[in-house]
């Protein structure tokens, strides 16, 4: 239901995608799915793009939209990131989805950074549960979300909304003593797509 309503949305505000695959994804296999968060249509993008069953970990701040909460409080992961309890309630949560073979999507960023903000710096949640989980962990561009549905911002207008989703990082390709490094390097890697796509 997320991804045919994620579609129509998307259809009827006059975006259409874009979109290429590093390399194909399994469907029946759970992932932890780390975009850039730059827009509140990056849950919609995201729902359309990526395939196989998954939910988010999401502010439950965003429960109170309108329809859109019913439907994202009925199907999400909600945290309350000012409370120590609820993080942990949610990091439970999701653990047992992925045992159930549900993936789960993350923006590492944490929330919307500001319109100047090309990337904001990542929080280790997402990284630390696909090392504890053993789970593969696929980084996704968005490159003109920001762009097309600005957040807070003046603008905006229908379009094409152009998503990159790179190749999983293997499960095992990095431990608890490197999870650092493991921020910098999905960081990294999303922060040059993004400039590649600004030089074309």
């Amino acid at each position: 239901m997320c991804k045919m309503w994620s579609r129509f949305i998307l259809m009827c505000s006059g975006f259409s995608l874009e979109v290429e695959f590093e390399e194909d994804l399994d469907p029946s296999k759970p992932y932890i799915i780390c975009p850039n968060h730059v827009s509140y249509i990056d849950i919609p993008v995201t729902f359309a793009v990526m395939p196989g069953v998954f939910v988010f970990i999401g502010k439950k701040s965003l429960s109170k939209i309108p329809l859109f909460g019913w439907v994202y409080k009925k199907t999400m992961i909600l945290v309350d990131r000012s409370n120590n309890r609820s993080s942990y309630n949610a990091y439970k949560h999701a653990s047992n989805r992925i045992a159930n073979g549900i993936g789960i999507a993350i923006y590492p960023e944490g929330g919307i950074p500001s319109f100047e903000t090309k990337l904001n710096r990542f929080k280790s949640g997402a990284f630390r549960m696909a090392i504890e989980q053993g789970v593969d962990l696929v980084p996704v561009t968005f490159a003109d979300n920001k762009k097309r549905f600005p957040c807070g911002h003046l603008g905006g207008k229908p379009g094409k909304l152009r998503v990159y989703v790179h190749k999983p990082i293997v499960a095992g390709t990095y431990n608890l003593e490197s999870l650092q490094e493991f921020k910098s390097d999905v960081h990294a890697i999303i922060d040059n797509k993004l400039t590649d796509y600004e030089s074309r």
